[in-house]
């Protein structure tokens, strides 16, 4: 049976909360199937594990056989080390350091521990880092040129939360070993995941090709324009994958995205829900155009705009009456 060690560091226990809503499979099932089971997992350890410390110091010794380690939150490497997990008598960083060693492969769960997330943002205590990347920069804790002895770097897994199948899916990859190199981008995360934009799949997308924008939250414009959503800048598969029992999405729920699996967040965000723009023209344009393209283009796409379109942007329920326009090609539709 295959083996998993689950730690958190400097985290709000966002991945935790979202691998208990995974459904298909539940967390149970999955590990059934991978023929798998937690050492420790601060909710799903056996009843009768033993202490956490304990169950440490066995796999980094090597006394205990150590598949997989999972590591939810950043790290701290700074003069705050020794604060933190209260129930440790040395630093968490020392311990994942050690275990890194001992394990076959490690995986960061989350923005904070793949790129340092929230816990590297503007004021926060300093020496804190993902475990191989601090923001964009590789290194981290255990350094640009760590690999594990399954041959391969930190598998990173971000979002805030990761959405439970990129857990899920990258774990039980992992556990059977068709987790290759060349699976992963050039920030360690899984390309079945991390391949596509939020953008894609998006149910505002034809308000977004005719620039048919929202002005006010709760309207069924396009987000990208006015409110500051960075869906088209946001690598994953958010809108095709869906949330909350397959039914939601930030978009979905009338929400921009803010590009939480991205190296650079929050930070690169900010100011969220505000789109920053010169000449008219938003300076953080998507990822999958060229951006002179994008500027010409958009002056016509806005000219081309169905009338439809145009008045349904800013509608704030879906077939919301409006006046009769002569110009007008046929009954609303918000989904396109």
């Amino acid at each position: 049976m295959r083996t998993m060690l689950w730690v958190q560091a400097a985290c709000c226990g966002g991945e935790t909360t979202s691998l208990l809503n995974a459904d298909q499979p539940l967390v149970d099932r999955a590990l059934r199937l991978a023929d798998a089971r937690f050492l420790w997992h601060p909710y799903l350890q056996a009843a009768d594990a033993p202490p956490l410390e304990e169950t440490l110091a066995r796999c980094a010794s090597g006394a205990e056989p150590l598949d997989l380690l999972v590591v939810e939150g950043a790290v701290c490497r700074g003069p705050w080390a020794s604060q933190g997990h209260r129930t440790l008598q040395r630093p968490l960083s020392e311990w994942a350091d050690e275990l890194a060693v001992a394990a076959r492969y490690v995986v960061a769960v989350g923005t904070c521990a793949s790129f340092g997330g929230v816990m590297v943002h503007g004021r926060n205590r300093p020496g804190m880092s993902g475990l191989q990347f601090t923001r964009d920069r590789p290194g981290g804790l255990l350094g640009e040129q760590y690999r594990s002895s399954g041959g391969l770097p930190v598998v990173n897994v971000p979002g805030c939360p990761a959405h439970p199948d990129w857990m899920i899916g990258t774990i039980v990859a992992l556990l059977a070993d068709r987790l290759r190199p060349e699976d992963l981008d050039r920030f360690h995360r899984p390309r079945l995941f991390y391949s596509r934009l939020a953008h894609h799949g998006c149910p505002r997308n034809e308000y977004y090709e005719f620039k048919s924008s929202a002005e006010q939250y709760s309207q069924q414009g396009c987000l990208f324009e006015n409110l500051g959503c960075r869906g088209t800048q946001c690598d994953s598969d958010c809108n095709e994958r869906l949330w909350l029992g397959r039914t939601g999405s930030c978009p979905r729920g009338g929400f921009p995205c803010v590009s939480c699996t991205s190296p650079g967040f929050p930070d690169r965000f900010e100011p969220f829900f505000e789109t920053p723009k010169v000449g008219g023209i938003p300076t953080s344009l998507p990822l999958d155009v060229p951006k002179a393209w994008y500027v010409g283009i958009s002056g016509l796409s806005k000219l081309a705009c169905p009338p439809r379109l145009r008045r349904n942007a800013v509608s704030f329920t879906r077939g919301e009456s409006a006046p009769e326009d002569p110009d007008d090609d046929g009954p609303a539709n918000a989904d396109g």
